[in-house]
């Protein structure tokens, strides 16, 4: 009863965590929530000898799971209402799906939940707006942080003063690298196989070496060379360049583009994990010649190396592959948002998101 207690907590204090992405269904939410707490405990209980105790435990944590998973599709959020201050980078807000501006009338007038400005820009043409209302208890919010609330990306402007601190928690790094590691060996069994097949139907297809190696830029802007299986034609025109590929490009093998959309020439990475160059989780590593092109052209491209470049990240998971200065730039507002709010949570969800891009392909090329 003190597991399934504790379960259930855990699954009340990660759902609670992951509300906070307002992009995730709030049903997917709470069905992550139970597959990491309570459906173990549940099949700890299923697992043990069969005794009365175990029993009623396990139909206990059963109903538990269906109770939980039916209030929170039945469970529905009113929607905020904000008075939002024009001026500086508030003006963006509007330009987000889901922030709609309304027109205040007798019938549709409520309660204002907070005030959002652009504190940078605003303080001093409607100080005396927000001072009253403050007085009245209503919360101010800085444009950036609704921003960051509603799309999980740190924003960038004239006005965005981004903070970035990847010190917050002492012992993070320490138990990431250790998870880093216990992964991929528990990995192998399956991995391994997978590993095999690529390399034998690699080299059946086209002349050339099984794996690419190319030049990448890590913490610290230090430079690595990250390895992939090859999925392009050997001695291809550009392969020595630091250059985007393009959508269709003919330069990808048949076998190439099978393991490029189920990302499975990022396998020979584990690697560069186990050699702590990488981790499975953070920023993509960036080209080094584009990268140089980038800290001249993009604002605060550097701060995205001062973690571990990832495998899998959360750009990747929600932007998927980028080959233009723009898509670029909100790729680097969704690696700032890691670098800035990087936690076990977040990596848990960036661990799902993954997992349900490799199902359907998202954003591969």
């Amino acid at each position: 009863m003190a597991l399934l207690a504790a379960a259930y907590v855990g699954t009340w204090v990660l759902n609670s965590k992951l509300e906070r992405y307002p992009f995730l269904n709030q049903f997917e939410g709470a069905l992550l929530s139970v597959s990491v707490t309570l459906l173990p405990a549940g099949g700890l209980f299923a697992a043990m000898p069969g005794s009365p105790i175990n029993t009623l435990a396990l139909l206990a944590t059963s109903g538990s799971v269906g109770w939980y998973l039916a209030d929170k599709f039945l469970h529905r959020y009113r929607n905020s209402s904000l008075l939002i201050l024009p001026g500086g980078v508030s003006d963006r807000l509007f330009d987000l799906p889901g922030v709609s501006e309304e027109q205040e009338t007798q019938n549709t007038k409520r309660a204002c939940d907070g005030i959002v400005a652009d504190l940078h820009e605003s303080i001093s043409t409607h100080g005396q707006l927000l001072a009253n209302q403050s007085m009245k208890g209503i919360s101010t919010y800085h444009a950036g942080y609704i921003y960051e609330l509603l799309t999980a990306r740190v924003l960038l402007g004239a006005s965005c003063k981004a903070n970035v601190d990847v010190w917050k928690r002492r012992y993070y790094p320490y138990v990431r690298r250790a998870v880093d590691l216990t992964l991929i060996i528990l990995s192998l069994p399956l991995t391994l196989p997978i590993v095999a097949l690529t390399a034998v139907a690699i080299r059946l297809e086209s002349q050339g070496p099984v794996l690419f190696w190319q030049k990448r830029v890590g913490r610290k802007g230090e430079t690595f060379q990250m390895v992939k299986f090859r999925s392009m034609y050997h001695g291809n025109p550009g392969e020595e360049s630091d250059v985007f590929a393009d959508k269709g490009d003919d330069r990808v093998t048949r076998v190439g583009r099978f393991i490029r959309k189920f990302r499975i020439d990022e396998i020979p990475q584990f690697w560069n994990v186990i050699k702590g160059e990488m981790s499975l989780i953070g920023p993509r590593p960036e080209q080094a010649g584009l990268v140089e092109k980038f800290d001249d052209d993009v604002t605060l491209y550097e701060n995205r190396h001062l973690v571990r470049p990832g495998i899998t990240g959360w750009a990747q998971v929600l932007r998927g592959y980028v080959a233009d200065k723009e898509g670029t730039r909100h790729k680097l507002e969704h690696d700032l948002y890691y670098v800035k709010h990087q936690s076990v949570t977040l990596d848990l969800l960036i661990t799902y998101l993954t997992l349900k891009t490799i199902v359907t392909g998202f954003g591969a090329r």
